[in-house]
């Protein structure tokens, strides 16, 4: 699947403020980095040339993480940068990737 069609695929996060479960986001993978700040830009690896990727950037009120992801599966990366950025922030979190081929269901983070 390519990078737009990705990027317009469904996901839902909850959070637990105080103990009580809240909806944090129900829309796109690319409305959800929007909303976040995390921003993405294409890469190529420093060493082997036909390996394409992203680079995402992360940033919170005292963290900034880089994520280099390499591959094709740029839902499957979003994940990975949308599970940092919810472990960064440290509360009590689920992420539904709303695809037919999430792997694993909910992620559980800070659990």
């Amino acid at each position: 699947m390519d990078k737009e069609k990705s990027e317009n695929q469904k996901i839902t996060i909850h959070w637990w403020n105080f103990g009580t479960k809240t909806l944090d986001f129900k829309g796109t993978y690319k409305d959800y980095l929007l909303k976040r700040g995390i921003t993405v830009k294409d890469i190529v690896h420093p060493n082997a040339k036909d390996s394409k990727g992203w680079r995402f950037i992360v940033s919170t009120s005292n963290t900034t993480a880089t994520l280099d992801i390499y591959g094709s599966d740029y839902a499957g990366a979003c994940d990975e940068v949308i599970k940092v950025f919810l472990t960064i922030m440290g509360d009590k979190a689920t992420f539904s990737p709303d695809r037919r081929d999430a792997r694993l269901g909910a992620f559980h983070i800070n659990w």
